[in-house]
């Protein structure tokens, strides 16, 4: 018997939490029929699935506060039920971008019932709303990072309502190996950046490095930079106009070609402080960068060595994250060292593995093989919850 899956993606641009749900989906058994409602046709225009457009304003797509806010959810509760209307029965619905921004999810739960998965992969606010979706979700999967702001929602608005381990489940990012392409020889060491202009991603420190690395070093020509980056639908990203240019340094917007960027380089560069998890520090991991990340008690920061599988600066720093890439520059057996074991090291995070209990979730029947998910030393979570 064919299940249907709703996947919910009110989100319109690219990034990390879709690119985990494609991963996961691709792994599904070949019974579930998968359906995508989404303003963002682009992020999933690759995948086998069914795609339906969700409607939304321009004008409230960006609304995160206030009473635009739920209006916008209404707005977006409304499209919903027309595509459950139009598409008949869907046994589970999945969000994955967390429990504010899929707030009209609960709100459909108020009408119909239905379970939802919720996917947590970035800190989340402490309010009602937040609360009311992570108390009405079947099951909630989170980023261990992620762990403290739901316990705090949940303490500060449902002091009451029973938390369990079975409903609340950790987890880690896992990658596919077989879709990065692995580093290639290359005469030159290829520095790459990748990630969106969102202010917090701090391309601006990057850039400073690079002008200063070129200015001080006497190879310039032994080294260049490329830069992948995707602009946000929303007012709150870098303007890349007003930073320095700097001739070795190649710009890509929103490239096709990504993985072919990236295995003709040699270090990934990571400037974001507290990355909730680093999809993109693994993919370079796996395909053979050496990784350079502030030691800013983040994800990456507590799993890996500075010196033996990456290196690490000081956060925000121009001067630290200079002197890194400069040592990489001069020490090349230290560069291909530390990619070396990078690599070790991103084998501990294989799709299956990772995700094994997500995908257990997804079919009614629960009957997905988890001894195809081979084991791996991935670290394991607990967590202690409210009663």
């Amino acid at each position: 018997m064919i299940e249907r899956v709703l996947i919910y993606d009110p989100v319109p641009f690219k990034g990390g939490s879709k690119e985990v749900m494609k991963t996961i989906l691709t792994e599904l058994p070949s019974n579930i029929e998968v359906w995508v409602v989404s303003n963002d046709n682009a992020s999933w225009c690759d995948s086998n699935v069914h795609f339906v457009p969700l409607f939304c304003p321009l004008f409230l797509l960006q609304k995160t506060t206030g009473v635009s806010y739920f209006i916008k959810h209404l707005t977006l509760l409304f499209s919903l039920l027309i595509t459950l209307c139009k598409l008949k029965m869907f046994t589970k619905i999945i969000g994955l971008s967390g429990p504010c921004v899929d707030f009209s999810l609960y709100l459909l739960t108020s009408i119909i019932n239905i379970d939802i998965i919720q996917l947590v992969q970035g800190d989340i606010a402490n309010s009602k709303v937040a609360a009311f979706g992570l108390t009405r979700a079947k099951q909630v999967f989170y980023l261990p990072s992620t762990l403290d702001s739901i316990l705090n929602t949940l303490k500060t608005h449902n002091q009451h309502h029973p938390i369990t381990k079975e409903s609340f489940s950790p987890f880690v990012n896992g990658i596919d190996s077989s879709v990065i392409k692995a580093k290639v020889s290359n005469e030159k060491i290829g520095f790459l950046w990748a990630a969106s202009l969102s202010r917090w991603k701090k391309v601006e420190l990057f850039i400073a490095a690079m002008v200063k690395l070129n200015s001080l070093h006497v190879n310039v020509d032994n080294y260049f930079a490329s830069v992948c980056y995707i602009k946000p639908q929303s007012d709150s990203y870098l303007d890349i106009r007003n930073l320095n240019s700097v001739d070795n340094i190649n710009w890509y917007e929103d490239p096709k070609n990504l993985n072919d960027i990236r295995a003709n380089s040699s270090v990934f560069i990571s400037t974001a402080e507290h990355e909730p998890f680093g999809l993109s520090i693994l993919e370079s991991m796996t395909a053979g960068l050496a990784i350079v990340i502030p030691s800013d008690n983040a994800y990456w920061d507590q799993h890996l060595v500075d010196g033996h599988d990456c290196v690490k600066y000081s956060p925000n720093n121009t001067q630290s994250l200079f002197k890194a890439l400069s040592r990489l520059v001069d020490e090349p057996a230290l560069l291909s060292k530390v990619a070396k074991q990078a690599r070790i090291t991103a084998q501990r995070y294989g799709h299956l593995h990772c995700y094994a209990h997500i995908l257990k979730s997804i079919p009614n029947q629960q009957q997905y093989p988890l001894q195809n998910a081979k084991k791996s030393n991935t670290p394991t979570y607990h967590a202690d919850f409210i009663d």
